[in-house]
């Protein structure tokens, strides 16, 4: 749905420019709210009640179903389009997103391949059969449709990302994945998918500059809440805990029930900064939420034993190695407390 969504975004900002007088002039204060996605469906029904016979309303009202993911009134909206306008590319591609939100293969590569052959010079069909084929682990041809969107447009930010995680997942190669996301990110400094995923690698690979991408990266992508994240985790391992929270506590505002953010607090807390009440309030929250989570659970434990509350801390470690046998840290913990007690 994040395709859909996307796509949507420019069909409501078109409302929001179009619902002013263009005779007269809006104070900032004075301009009306964009239409949310059931207004703009509503006023695509009312236009398409005067102009029944046009293919874009349709295509416009379709976008906006699968924003609501009403794909089956998206569907014959679809098809009413190709039926006004049987050689139409966008149809086709948003046919596709359909297709592929229903698991038919067949159709998707059929759909796109017809797109493809309307305008043989449109590369977005061949960037999204690279994508099919990449996740239908057909690598060679994959990259045939990389290669050959990238010689039709080789200005084509989404093409080079593709052509980086084809890199990653067919080759194991982070440097030509690196170079190609790079260049993606250049050809387009709006795109945060290549950036997301060079902050991802060099957060592995941990070269020099490192901190410097992560900090860029979290300032050009605000309200990008992966690129904060990786920068928070970035953080807490490398000498700046209380920035690490600052960027979690941002994240938790957010998303209020992110355990695994409650999680990280927790641990950067207790690892990082000693402070065992915290911590314990924080593992206490993340378990609220998710009780299943054997590393809080433990982490809990460890809490309590650094406390001194050596029973209760037994107890979890006990807990903790019946839920899963082969846990060695509890074990480590349990031999700890054992011969604390035995000297």
């Amino acid at each position: 749905m994040k395709k859909n969504l996307l796509l949507f975004s420019l069909l409501l900002a078109f409302f929001a420019c179009n619902n002013t007088k263009p005779t007269e002039e809006v104070k900032p204060e004075e301009k009306p709210a964009p239409v949310t996605v059931s207004e703009a469906i509503n006023l695509l029904t009312d236009s398409i009640a005067v102009d029944s016979t046009n293919a874009t309303l349709y295509l416009h009202r379709a976008q906006a179903y699968l924003a609501q993911e009403q794909v089956g009134n998206a569907m014959i909206d679809i098809h009413k389009a190709l039926q006004y306008d049987p050689n139409n590319v966008d149809t086709y591609l948003l046919l596709a997103d359909v297709y592929y939100m229903l698991g038919d293969e067949n159709n998707i590569n059929a759909t796109l391949n017809r797109a493809s052959e309307i305008d043989p010079n449109d590369t977005r069909p061949m960037v999204k059969l690279a994508e099919l084929n990449l996740l239908k682990q057909n690598y060679n041809l994959a990259a045939a449709y990389i290669d050959k969107a990238l010689k039709t447009e080789p200005y084509n930010p989404r093409a080079y990302f593709v052509k980086g995680m084809y890199c990653i997942i067919a080759q194991q190669d982070t440097v030509n994945a690196l170079r190609n996301f790079q260049i993606a990110s250049e050809q387009d400094e709006d795109f945060y998918d290549p950036v997301e995923q060079i902050c991802r690698i060099y957060a592995v690979q941990q070269p020099p500059y490192a901190m410097d991408y992560l900090r860029k990266a979290q300032r050009q992508f605000p309200d990008q809440a992966n690129s904060r994240y990786e920068l928070a985790l970035y953080l807490q391992s490398h000498g700046e805990p209380e920035e690490a929270l600052q960027h979690y506590d941002t994240l938790l505002m957010q998303q209020p029930d992110n355990y695994i953010v409650l999680y990280n607090i927790a641990y950067v807390n207790f690892v990082y900064l000693d402070n065992n009440e915290v911590a314990l309030d924080y593992f206490n929250r993340v378990l609220e939420l998710e009780p299943n989570y054997l590393d809080a659970y433990f982490n809990k434990g460890r809490v309590l034993e650094q406390m001194g509350d050596y029973a209760q801390a037994m107890d979890i470690y006990k807990e903790v190695l019946k839920r899963q046998p082969d846990y060695r840290l509890a074990i480590d913990g349990i031999n700890r407390i054992q011969n604390q007690f035995n000297e």
